[in-house]
């Protein structure tokens, strides 16, 4: 080896989980390391949330141009430059990267590119790009080296036109038509992207609605939206057989249909980056997926070794990843922490907005609950009205003999912000009756979770 390093604390990948982890870390005092292959940031910086929610931004903003005659501001339709877009997004990723690199430099800690491999309980060797060997010697190893895009027979990723979501934000110009396999958060996210800027988008999705992890009646509001907006939705359907065409691709379905489409992105889930980085060199184990195994305190089955994010599957979220990383530090330190999965709150970037934290209806039912639900629409919320996006409700649930709030469904406008003042509510315990009482604002779009809230009791004033 060339260079050897001693450390607290080594981290095996800079994403969400790993960088949070590495600040944390040197914060409580921790001598720290980060190993990055790549860029700073992960998936979520370079490929995934920041990008996609600049893009999501943008058309967001046509949308607007497009409704403005309706407010009697009449404004000629937006003609759209995609490689100032392109520029934009690519500006904001950059922009990101040198913040994680001052604060790695401002926090102590040491930032290493290169391909890491542990190689015993306490040691990594990493390659650099330079072809340098370092020996890194860690106390404590923290893997955080993400997930990436899964595939989908019959096609190839490998294949010009066939994208994942790497892919797909590095297109030069704006496909006329766009084939999306699968219909979750990702594929529905750049479906809306898309079809905003003017692409013909099909979705094809094996199970039977889009968005399945969702509440079924929050599918429901955007499968019929994105049929509004000209989007074709095959559910229940699989693709069997691909031929490329002249610039395209033709696709047959298992039920006969034929779809030609320009470009193809595939967005079937991910995978797990667990191979290649040394498990089976200290006997780290995995699951047949191959995620990483973690007991409820975030370390694996080797002392001195813990795993957070994607890599240990789960609520594969950016969100997720960074409170698992700052709980893995502070057991590193000596203390007794559990990562509490019950009241997580995410969202889904469409039009309309996703937020849901908890559980809905039908888990709650499964799991024994007698519950009681509040729900209000927003086409009956004075600030949704006057914005003219009244598509969506509010639904909470509740246990019906204690108040307390169990989950909450948002489809609509701010509901990616709105989820969280259902969120701290569950976090601090409070019941339904307290949201409800709790003056709010008017007009104001949290005007319609204070609604929902008083529809537990079927006092909501505004509801019909």
């Amino acid at each position: 080896m060339d260079i050897y390093k001693d450390f607290d604390l080594a981290i095996l990948g800079s994403g969400p989980g790993g960088y949070v982890a590495a600040i944390r870390a040197s914060k409580l005092g921790l001598k720290t390391a980060v190993i990055e292959k790549e860029h700073p940031g992960g998936v979520c910086l370079n490929s995934g949330c920041v990008p996609t929610k600049t893009l999501y931004h943008m058309v967001n903003l046509i949308e607007e141009i497009k409704k403005a005659k309706n407010f009697g501001v009449d404004i000629p339709l937006p003609k759209i430059n995609y490689e100032k877009i392109i520029a934009k997004k690519n500006q904001i990723i950059d922009i990101n990267r040198k913040s994680l690199h001052n604060h790695f430099n401002k926090n102590g800690i040491e930032f290493i590119k290169g391909q890491g491999e542990i190689t015993a309980a306490k040691k990594i060797a990493v390659k650099t790009p330079e072809g340098k060997n370092i020996e890194i010697n860690a106390k404590n190893i923290i893997i955080a080296t993400g997930s990436s895009a899964a595939y989908v027979k019959p096609f190839n990723l490998s294949e010009d036109g066939v994208m994942d979501n790497v892919e797909i934000l590095s297109m030069k110009e704006i496909p006329e038509s766009l084939l999306i396999i699968g219909g979750g958060v990702i594929g529905s996210e750049f479906a809306n992207i898309f079809s905003s800027l003017g692409t013909k988008v099909t979705i094809v999705e094996m199970l039977p609605g889009i968005l399945s992890t969702e509440y079924i009646e929050v599918s429901k509001v955007i499968h019929k939206v994105f049929k509004k907006k000209g989007i074709d939705i095959f559910t229940d359907t699989i693709v069997e057989k691909v031929k490329k065409s002249a610039g395209g691709f033709i696709c047959t379905t298992g039920n006969g249909d034929e779809i030609i489409a320009d470009k193809v992105l595939i967005s079937v889930g991910r995978k797990p980056n667990s191979t290649g980085i040394g498990l089976e060199k200290v006997g780290i184990e995995v699951d047949r997926q191959g995620y990483i195994k973690v007991d409820r305190y975030l370390k694996t089955n080797v002392d001195g070794i813990y795993a957070i994010g994607d890599v240990i599957g789960g609520l594969q979220l950016a969100h997720v990843a960074s409170k698992e990383g700052k709980i893995a530090v502070e057991n590193i330190t000596g203390k007794r922490k559990e990562m509490n999965y019950n009241i997580i709150p995410w969202a889904v970037f469409t039009s309309p907005e996703i937020g849901t934290v908890g559980l809905n209806p039908e888990q709650a039912k499964e799991k024994g609950y007698d519950i009681c639900t509040g729900t209000f629409p927003f086409y009956a919320n004075s600030r949704a009205y006057i914005a003219g996006e009244t598509e969506g409700f509010v639904n909470i649930v509740t246990d019906k003999n204690t108040g307390e709030i169990l989950g909450t469904q948002i489809v609509g406008p701010g509901a990616s912000e709105l989820i969280h003042e259902v969120a701290a509510s569950m976090s601090a315990e409070l019941p339904v009756d307290d949201l409800a009482e709790m003056v709010h604002s008017h007009p104001t779009l949290a005007e319609s979770v204070m609604e929902a809230a008083e529809d537990c009791y079927g006092l909501a004033t505004h509801k019909v």
